[in-house]
């Protein structure tokens, strides 16, 4: 099970949006925007008898309904016959391989010799100069300060301008933080900031139940990006990752990110689709 369908990802989603906004169908959470169910539940989610039933029934009243991000698998393959079934219009809206990273040998060698020449020139660079910056773990730190830095971060990047901070997308930030403090044997969260404590970059991963890591946000302000902090928080955050994990084994969730790509060595087909009734 991956952490978009546990019931701490589920229940936060009373806390990030409004009550009436949210629809349950069976095991699937949807936030309702004018008409269209947005599931909240990612790559494999739950889809049996009780969902396939619930969601022919919203779509026969006149909703639309989208996935986001999901996997090329069976629970897609139900989805799509659901709609052929039904007459419903399916459509993809986009399609792509999301980058993965499946590593048995240590981190550290992969990246400076099986990556690509910025990936291995900004290694080298963070190997030189880590010890100028502070690195925190949520392992061992306060998680609430951590959240702190990350807001910071976010408020003062590029994301902001964009309205693609968290606080922007729906209030974001509180989809992440209650699985963050509740789930600490499944999270995790790296902090850069230089020497003065002014938080730099960031970076916060969560693991399924199959031990793969999934890069939630990533993130650095405007004078991190000059210090090329993200790169370094990123770096630290495989590391740490490797010093306890058998093998390291990340989706890197995105798409169309040239830093994920250049560190993939696997890739999984998903994409956003939606279903809707056909007009008479």
């Amino acid at each position: 099970m991956n952490f978009s369908n546990s019931d701490i990802w589920n229940e936060s989603l009373f806390i990030r949006y409004p009550i009436n906004k949210i629809v349950k169908v069976g095991q699937l959470y949807f936030y309702s925007d004018n008409g269209c169910l947005i599931c909240q539940n990612f790559f494999n989610p739950n889809i049996g008898k009780i969902e396939i039933e619930g969601l022919i029934k919203k779509i026969s009243e006149g909703n639309k309904i989208k996935f986001s991000y999901i996997n090329d698998s069976q629970e897609l393959d139900t989805i799509r016959q659901l709609a052929i079934d039904n007459m419903f219009t399916y459509e993809v809206i986009d399609s792509w391989e999301a980058p993965k990273l499946s590593l048995k040998t240590d981190i550290s060698n992969y990246l400076l010799n099986e990556c690509g020449n910025q990936i291995k020139r900004n290694y080298k660079m963070y190997k030189n100069n880590k010890e100028n910056y502070k690195f925190y773990n949520s392992v061992n730190n306060d998680i609430l300060k951590l959240w702190d830095y990350v807001l910071k971060i976010d408020l003062d990047s590029w994301k902001k301008d964009e309205k693609s901070d968290m606080k922007s997308l729906n209030r974001e930030d509180l989809q992440y933080l209650p699985f963050l403090l509740l789930k600490r044997d499944k999270s995790n969260l790296v902090v850069i900031c230089d020497n003065d404590d002014n938080p730099l970059a960031y970076s916060l991963m969560f693991k399924d139940e199959n031990n793969c890591w999934y890069a939630v946000k990533w993130g650095a302000s405007y004078f991190g990006r000059k210090k090329y902090a993200g790169f370094m928080a990123l770096f630290n955050h495989l590391e740490y990752i490797d010093s306890f994990e058998d093998q390291i084994n990340v989706d890197f969730w995105g798409r169309r990110n040239k830093t994920y790509d250049s560190l993939k060595n696997n890739s999984i087909n998903r994409k956003h689709i939606i279903i809707y009734k056909k007009e008479d």
